[in-house]
């Protein structure tokens, strides 16, 4: 739910500010009710000694003020009550106004010199039995003197994202394994000389914890909806523990992304130029490593059928058709011996990108269209457009196939050819699910007689990857 805060800011001791200067620093909430923020803040004095405080932005847990504006506070060390004019932009929370901002000298006087800001706010946080909490942003000087730019040569942040997720580490060559930790925040910002950089709160490692880690000079693009962070670059770290005091070539190696959903993920390795040996791979927002199932095949009968201007055209052949993870519950399927009716021969037939969906005793694979790969000599037939593409599977307690049928319709350059697959388990050479590489290696007769070939009536085979199974030939 997006709250309404009301902001009292609460300005502390100070010396007079001439022109604009500009603070880096922290919220800190002093109940700690939201993790630590960081951000920027422009103190200007205008006309008529009136004093200016633009916020780059202004968060609290997951509210969001965006960039906040005090204008034309007339005296900020007594704090001067509604004196002033408030706008916000951006943020989650929408266009607030001044009435939901005092200012108050509650706490004491403000301090902003040529070194330091120290500013206490108190908000207000409407619909909730909490009222007035306070919050203290306290920073040091980054950039002041005349025009535009803010004088000096020290960038400022211009734009910040905020994330949290768990964050796991591990060293190369250590004892403990991954060390895990919740809930870490990380910004992805924006600076004023166009650089990108994510900083993340804290690293625990086998060796100790790396606090205020940023990673500054990163390449930012936009691929397919995302958005990557790339790049090697030399990490700012405040805290860093002993043991990597020997280590003083850092170099951490980023790749990150912002998927469609807006979560972060990234993946940072840290090196040591003059230590070959030395190795850090830190994640942050930390999936577990991705493990495919088995593939598995099947054998059945896959009739195409199409409609030409010189008639109507059909076959059937044996198939075998393969399941083969790539990703959760995304599959390749491959059928053999697959034909145009009266055209060309496509050979083995793949289907990429199938979806996955059902339970563990009946599961479909759909595609509602894509493009299918081929092994077809003919150039123009190594790919063909494919629509309606459905498969459903039935499975036993033991995993094994009990059932499968299928169907997915070709484009043959404007003619349609509809396919559909039938799996019968008592009718097929292999009558139940076997290994993608499961070719037959002994057959044998009830007898426990060796042949080389399927005999009318029940026979034993035992397939490459092991197992023996019951086949029935009519």
């Amino acid at each position: 739910m997006k709250k309404i805060f009301t902001l009292l800011v609460l300005l502390m001791t100070t010396l007079c500010v001439s022109a604009q200067q500009y603070y880096k620093g922290k919220f800190h909430s002093k109940l700690n009710e939201f993790s630590d923020y960081e951000t920027t803040v422009a103190v200007t004095q205008g006309e008529g000694g009136k004093y200016t405080l633009v916020f780059e932005s202004v968060i609290f847990g997951n509210d969001d003020f965006g960039k906040c504006t005090f204008a034309g506070i007339e005296n900020y060390k007594w704090a001067g009550g509604n004196s002033f004019t408030f706008s916000n932009e951006g943020g989650n929370l929408g266009a607030a106004t001044k009435y939901y901002f005092e200012l108050s000298d509650a706490l004491g006087k403000a301090t902003i010199d040529d070194e330091k800001i120290y500013i206490t706010f108190k908000y207000f946080q409407v619909n909730t039995t909490k009222e007035y909490r306070n919050v203290v942003f306290e920073g040091t000087r980054t950039s002041s003197g005349g025009g535009g730019t803010g004088g000096d040569d020290k960038p400022t942040i211009t734009g910040t994202e905020q994330f949290t997720a768990d964050v796991v580490s591990v060293f190369e060559g250590g004892q403990a394994g991954n060390v895990k930790y919740p809930n870490v925040v990380a910004k992805v910002c924006e600076w004023s000389d166009g650089a990108q950089s994510i900083e993340i709160e804290h690293i625990d490692t086998e060796k100790g914890a790396m606090s205020g880690v940023l990673l500054k000079g990163l390449e930012k693009k936009t691929v397919d909806g995302e958005v990557t962070y790339t790049g090697t670059v030399e990490p700012e770290i405040e805290t860093l523990p002993n043991f990597y005091d020997a280590y003083v070539n850092l170099k951490a190696k980023v790749e990150a992304r912002i998927d469609e959903g807006g979560d972060l993920y990234a993946t940072i390795v840290f090196t040591d130029e003059s230590e070959p040996s030395f190795k850090l791979t830190a994640w942050f927002n930390y999936q577990e490593p991705f493990v495919p199932a088995d593939p598995f095949s099947v054998g059945g009968k896959l009739v195409g059928y199409t409609v030409t201007a010189d008639g109507e055209f059909s076959n059937n052949v044996e198939t075998t058709l393969t399941f083969t993870e790539t990703a959760k519950d995304v599959y390749t399927l491959s059928l053999t011996n697959v034909a145009i009716p009266k055209g060309v021969d496509l050979g083995t037939v793949s289907f990429e990108g199938v979806q996955r969906t059902g339970s563990d005793s009946e599961a479909s694979f759909t595609s509602k269209k894509g493009k299918a790969k081929t092994t077809a000599t003919h150039p123009l037939y190594t790919e063909l457009p494919y629509t309606d593409f459905e498969f459903v599977v039935g499975f036993d307690a033991e995993k094994k196939v009990t059932s499968c049928t299928g169907k997915f319709v070709v484009d043959n350059w404007d003619d349609a050819v509809s396919y559909t697959f039938s799996f019968t388990p008592t009718e097929t050479s292999v009558n139940t699910v076997v290994a993608a590489d499961g070719t037959v290696k002994h057959i044998y007769t009830l007898t426990g007689a060796k042949v080389t070939s399927l005999q009318r009536g029940v026979n034993i085979v035992r397939t490459a990857d092991g197992r023996t199974l019951k086949v029935l030939k009519k």
